[in-house]
Parts: C-alpha cells; structure tokens; sequence
C-alpha cells in the first residue's frame, strides 16, 4: 500500500508540472530498473538525461534523450534544462562531489 500511495503521489504531483524531466543515476543499474525507467520515458514523454556514472544504461538515441546530467560540465543545455524543470523524476541517484563536480546544483528539494 505505502509504494502504491507514493507512485500516485510522484504521478499527481507530475502531471501537474508544466516542465518535468527524469534523470537516471547508477542505483537503476543494481535495481535492475533501466528498462522499466526506459519505458516510463516512453509512455509519459518527459526529457531524459542521465548522471555520468550511469552512462549507457539509457540509449542515448532514445528519442528523448537530453544529455548528461553532471553540474556545471553537463552536456550542452542539460543542466540549463534540468534545474529550470518545475519537477524533477531523479531515479536511483548518488549525489556527492563527483556527480556535483563540486559545485553546488541548482535542484530545489520541492521538485
């Protein structure tokens, strides 16, 4: 019951986001979840980026596929799109000076 009240929960609170994005970490890996993330990306349609030390779990042809999320040496534009989101899906991340790059993200814990 309580991982069903969290799935509408996560769900309501996306739906009503303008600018959602979903980021893939390295925890989806040992989770054994890409291709279940993968196919959320392909029934919602939200942006997708991943952290670098989950590189190659997504396909970086998927037709939604934004870059690397990595702080201030993201890909092009993917930081730009991830912290100006209204809401953010990080799924399975592993947040310390490594992924940061030391430098403070712009994330805000309200979305």
């Amino acid at each position: 019951m309580g991982l069903e009240a969290a799935i509408e929960a996560a769900a309501e609170f996306l739906n009503k986001s303008v600018k959602p994005v979903m980021v893939a970490g390295a925890k989806l890996r040992v989770a054994k979840a890409s291709n279940a993330f993968v196919e959320l990306a392909d029934s919602c349609g939200y942006p997708v980026a991943v952290m670098p030390s989950a590189k190659g779990m997504i396909p970086e042809h998927h037709p939604h596929f934004i870059g690397t999320y990595w702080g201030a040496v993201s890909t092009a534009f993917c930081a730009e799109i991830v912290e100006s989101s209204d809401a953010y899906l990080f799924a399975g991340p592993i947040f310390n000076d490594y992924s940061s790059v030391g430098y403070s993200l712009l994330l805000k814990k309200d979305k």
